[in-house]
């Protein structure tokens, strides 16, 4: 499926990435790279994937690398480092105060994709894994069938006619 990018943010340079990258300690995964470069802040249309135990979670956006923004990546980061477990790094949001994160506990080249709940207050019970890699995490989004509730909704409107 073809992924649109909406609400993207004014272009940024590898340089933005790398301070970011530096501060972390760690080297983004290249598809990762492409894909904030091109797509900067911006939100996916279709924005819902599934993962374990979870059923239409929401992508909302790319994290930012300007420092104006309210989604700035480092603002975030330090927002809510102290509840991350180490090596645990947020790269886009969900509209609940949840993050998408980057996962280079056991593998530092190729961190696994996470989420993380913010209302589990235990560091390792508020991860659960989505999937192995960024690209993955793109190929798994869809758009929601709400056919169910578009259904009931044209029942209750034709009961007022």
């Amino acid at each position: 499926m073809l992924i649109e990018w909406l609400d993207v943010g004014k272009k940024i340079q590898r340089e933005d990435i790398s301070k970011v990258e530096k501060e972390f300690g760690v080297n983004f995964p290249t598809d990762y790279i492409e894909c904030v470069l091109e797509n900067h802040g911006g939100s996916p249309d279709p924005d819902a994937y599934d993962f374990k135990g979870e059923k239409e979670a929401v992508f909302d956006r790319l994290l930012s690398y300007d420092p104006n923004q309210p989604h700035y990546i480092l603002r975030n980061y330090r927002a809510i480092k102290d509840r991350l477990p180490t090596d645990i790094f947020p790269i886009a949001s969900d509209p609940f105060g949840n993050f998408i994160c980057l996962d280079y506990r056991v593998d530092k080249e190729k961190p696994k994709i996470v989420f993380w709940d913010h209302e589990k207050h235990s560091r390792r019970l508020a991860i659960t894994p989505i999937c192995d890699s960024f690209t993955e995490l793109i190929s798994k989004l869809y758009e929601p069938d709400h056919s169910d509730v578009d259904e009931l909704l044209r029942k209750e409107f034709s009961d007022l006619e």
